[in-house]
């Protein structure tokens, strides 16, 4: 019976990681620990259901978990329990699923059970990634050779909290009055801003390492949902419908024939593709892609990481 430890249930991340692992893994023996300030024990909603998640406090023993997960959205003190277990024991797993970033230097990116061995330091991979490897992986047989990634994403990826100030970002802004709250030293509502895409770059290029890869980022002032547009480019001239048969018998993907919009994205499973766009020369193919990012790049991902422990 395989131990898990998540700390930080309570969290967007958390929750819908602590549910997807009760519902994947129900024989697994399940710990939460929470790493905020406060000493209190917190609530947390998992599967529909209250669970009690107590303070992660020294007198922990985190090496004693098959795999340790951190869904934390702020660093803490705390923190310095698991970095001291991170130290320590070199043999137990370690997922990353956090907004933090903080831990990115000793963590690579993965998107399946693959990745997971003894001692493994990892971290969902991008939720734009995830989506062009099932993109990738159902057009394989047509040898893509290049792939760019805009990345569109929300504010969402910063935690529960900065989806409440981009609501009080919006009604300052519709008032006219100066907004008081920043998210990442940025106003958000109605706005977008490019940023870096070294990192997303850099991720792609390890998990793609047979295709030329180049990748951008986009913050958004949308609540949920990543938008994910791909291009990618082929040796020879693609045939477009046998493209479209591929992506449709690929699981997991769905193309749509009506417009994708963001609205009510955290109520779709799976990833959506929009209508396949073929360069006039054939060589390159376009399409759009949106996701809920707590569950691809999240909590499925992370799931998916773990398959290994089920079959144990």
């Amino acid at each position: 019976m395989p131990r898990f430890a998540i700390l930080d249930p309570v969290t967007l991340m958390g929750q819908e990681i602590a549910s997807e692992i009760q519902k994947r893994f129900p024989e697994a023996d399940l710990s939460l620990f929470h790493t905020s300030d406060d000493e209190e024990h917190q609530i947390s909603e998992i599967g529909g259901q209250a669970a009690l998640v107590p303070p992660l406090n020294e007198g922990e023993f985190l090496s004693e978990y098959d795999v340790v997960l951190l869904a934390a959205d702020r660093i803490s003190p705390r923190l310095k329990v698991l970095e001291q277990a991170l130290e320590d024991d070199a043999t137990f797993v370690f997922i990353d699923a956090s907004s933090l970033g903080h831990y990115r230097h000793i963590t690579s990116p993965a998107l399946n059970a693959d990745a997971v061995t003894s001692g493994a330091r990892l971290r969902p991979a991008h939720p734009s990634i995830v989506v062009a490897d099932e993109v990738v992986r159902a057009l394989a047989a047509f040898e893509p050779t290049a792939l760019t990634i805009a990345a569109i994403e929300p504010v969402s990826i910063y935690g529960q909290e900065a989806v409440t100030t981009l609501a009080h970002q919006a009604a300052q802004r519709l008032q006219g009055d100066d907004v008081s709250e920043k998210i990442d030293k940025r106003v958000a509502a109605f706005n977008m801003t490019a940023v870096s895409g070294v990192d997303l770059v850099n991720e792609a290029s390890l998990l793609f390492p047979d295709l030329e890869v180049a990748a951008t980022r986009t913050l958004a002032g949308c609540f949920h949902g990543h938008l994910a547009i791909l291009s990618l480019t082929f040796a020879s001239t693609l045939p477009i419908k046998a493209a479209i048969r591929a992506l449709k018998h690929a699981p997991g993907l769905s193309i749509k024939n009506s417009p994708l919009n963001i609205d009510g994205v955290s109520d779709r499973d799976g990833i959506w593709l929009t209508q396949l766009e073929a360069s006039p020369g054939g060589h390159m193919l376009t399409l759009q892609a949106i996701v809920d990012g707590l569950h691809i790049g999240g909590a499925v991902t992370v799931a998916a990481m773990l398959e290994g422990f089920g079959k144990g």
